[in-house]
């Protein structure tokens, strides 16, 4: 019986009821999954006061049946079909447990006194969520069409109530549509009540029905409201004939060079499959078939016009071709214009280029050192040294090609006599100190450097240069040389550098044996040996001017004992304490230099004509 039928036979019975006069309440409708447990409440105003009323639970499909009855005799009758899935408490309450489908039904509570009749109806509906859809395709490759045929089915079971299947194409549902498509469906009920659908798909086929995504949807309720769930996708493929074919290069992605593995494909605009060949153009040897061709380790020689040949036998016997082009890139070591190594001299020029064919324009750079000293294909050097000997680089690449590249080395050596350079061309020492001094010589061929100066050495060589350091001990005769000379020396002749060597004098505080540093001096600047003699000079001058101190400090002492005289013209007068002291200098023209003190008061002088002597008057 359908839902529908029971809410209709319900309200049919409360209104027969409501006639008879008893007293109701309104239906409730109740719902619940499969497997639950649900307790169905008796809403009698008089509960608790069961000892001279009946009171009943019935069941009713087709026919209303009692399941329990208690009167006030005690219990006297319980159902059998729901067997020990039911209990009834103190309160009335029926609980169901393990809920099934059959237990959907009208359920009537009924309480009966010697007064009156009432009664309490519940619905039941009952859920079950079905399983997830299957899908399930007849064939993996369909031929295209207008005839109708079945794609695939659709299955869900175990739901409840009655679920529905719905199928999609590219996400646009399917409808019954005559001469294209068809949708059948089937409905089996298990024992348990549960039902399973199977739904079935026939549908023509074109050709833009190729790579379509097919998919099936099921839809059913439940006690939260409508669901539904969908089927894994399925792609369809539909075969049909090629009219063209197209052979182009698969891999690699860019441009070929020498040494790749080249991969060509040749594809028709159809789905059947086809009998492909390959071959080069104008020549008749094949050169592999299938779906593609691998031409490993290509070479320049490999380049050319490729063509690949295809027939599709279950159609036609109409035969298709392609063609496409392929083009080896290709880079040769590169060639210098003069041998290496190339000897030049100091001071000459040189002009070298470096050339490499290749299959497309090239871009060529000179390295020296790590450094980049020229962006074409010529490498020009003016005023050559011999720093400038070594290892140039000509690094080839094609900017069109990545990864093709060459690169060759030309070794250029400068020969002449050795090029010379000193730690210091001056320095500043003192006797008995250790100095240490570096000299660099470079040339080719290599040099030997020699000391004039006796201690101990050690050499360094680098490649073309060669660095030797001298640790000397500062004797009388080096400081009365005055120069310490590095001679370099090669077959091609000698060269020499002077280190001069400035005699620096003691500081007159105390210091230690390390704070007698020996000080180089600046070749330019030969005012550091004049600041030490002047520096001599001022301490002479001060220990002078201190003697002098002291010495006039030892006349004045002797002069106030009386132990010196005045000299000739001088007198003391003591008898005249209350004149104002007068000084009085003497000066004489044959004697300048000669000083008179002449004492104060009254003294006696003599007129300036008298004895030649002249007189400077110093009273305030």
């Amino acid at each position: 019986m359908g839902m529908t039928s029971l809410i209709l036979l319900s309200l049919c019975l409360l209104c027969w009821r409501d006639s008879l006069g008893q007293t109701d309440d309104p239906p409730q409708v109740k719902e619940a999954q499969v497997g639950e447990t649900i307790a169905l409440h008796c809403r009698s105003d008089k509960d608790g006061e069961s000892n001279n009323k009946t009171l009943e639970w019935h069941i009713k499909k087709n026919t209303e049946k009692v399941i329990y009855r208690r009167g006030p005799d005690g219990l006297s009758e319980q159902d059998h079909e729901l067997g020990e899935r039911m209990s009834v408490d103190e309160h009335f309450t029926l609980k169901i447990t393990n809920i099934r489908v059959q237990d959907e039904m009208i359920f009537i509570c009924r309480v009966q006194d010697t007064k009156e009749l009432w009664e309490h109806t519940v619905q039941l509906f009952v859920f079950k969520k079905p399983e997830p859809p299957e899908i399930v395709m007849t064939e993996s490759n369909f031929r295209s069409t207008n005839d109708i045929s079945e794609l695939g089915s659709c299955t869900s079971v175990n739901g409840y109530p009655l679920p529905s299947i719905t199928w999609y194409k590219n996400g646009i549902p399917l409808r019954d549509e005559q001469d294209k498509v068809v949708i059948s469906s089937s409905v089996t009920e298990e024992s348990s009540g549960l039902y399973t659908i199977k739904s079935m798909l026939s549908s023509s086929l074109q050709e833009d029905d190729d790579k379509a995504e097919i998919y099936c949807e099921v839809s059913y309720k439940s006690s939260t409201g409508h669901h539904m769930m969908e089927s894994e996708t399925k792609n369809i493929t539909v075969l049909y004939p090629s009219r063209s074919v197209r052979l182009y290069q698969s891999f690699p992605a860019g441009p070929v060079k020498e040494g790749d593995n080249v991969k060509l494909k040749c594809e028709g605009d159809g789905t059947n499959p086809l009998d492909i060949t390959y071959k080069r153009k104008d020549e008749e040897d094949s050169l592999g078939d299938g779906p593609f061709m691998i031409l490993e380790k290509v070479t320049r020689s490999s380049s050319g016009t490729y063509e690949c040949t295809g027939m599709d036998f279950d159609s036609s016997d109409q035969i298709m071709t392609a063609e496409t082009e392929l083009q080896v890139h290709f880079l040769d070591q590169p060639v210098f214009s003069q041998m290496s190594p190339i000897i030049v001299h100091p001071g000459d020029h040189l002009s070298v280029s470096c050339e490499a064919n290749s299959s497309v324009e090239a871009e060529t750079q000179w390295k020296h050192k790590g450094h980049i000293i020229a962006e074409n294909s010529f490498l020009t050097l003016s005023h050559l040294t011999h720093a400038m000997s070594g290892k140039y680089t000509c690094a080839i690449s094609l900017p069109s090609v990545p990864g093709l590249n060459v690169s060759k080395d030309l070794e250029i050596i400068v020969k002449g006599k050795p090029e010379l350079s000193v730690s210091t061309k001056s320095i500043y020492v003192q006797e008995n100190n250790t100095v240490n001094v570096t000299c660099k010589a470079l040339g080719h061929p290599k040099a030997t450097i020699t000391w004039s100066a006796n201690g101990t050495t050690s050499v360094i060589t680098e490649g073309p240069e060669i660095t030797s350091e001298l640790s000397f001990k500062v004797t009388p005769e080096l400081l009365d040389i005055g120069v310490v000379i590095c001679k370099a020396s090669n077959k091609m002749g000698n060269s020499e550098e002077k280190i001069q060597l400035y005699q620096s004098t003691p500081p007159i505080s105390a210091t230690t044996s390390s704070d007698m540093l020996t000080t180089p001096i600046s070749e330019n600047n030969t005012d550091v040996h004049r600041g030490g003699s002047h520096g001599v000079l001022i301490v002479v001058v001060i220990i002078c001017i201190l003697l002098l101190a002291i010495l006039g400090a030892v006349l004045y002492f002797l002069y106030k004992k009386g132990r010196i005289p005045c000299g000739r013209s001088a007198k003391q007068d003591i008898t005249k304490p209350g004149e104002k002291e007068q000084i009085v200098v003497e000066m004489k023209p044959d004697s300048p230099a000669e000083e008179s003190v002449l004492l104060p008061g009254g003294q006696e002088k003599k007129p300036p004509g008298d004895q030649g002597e002249k007189y400077m008057d110093l009273r305030n």
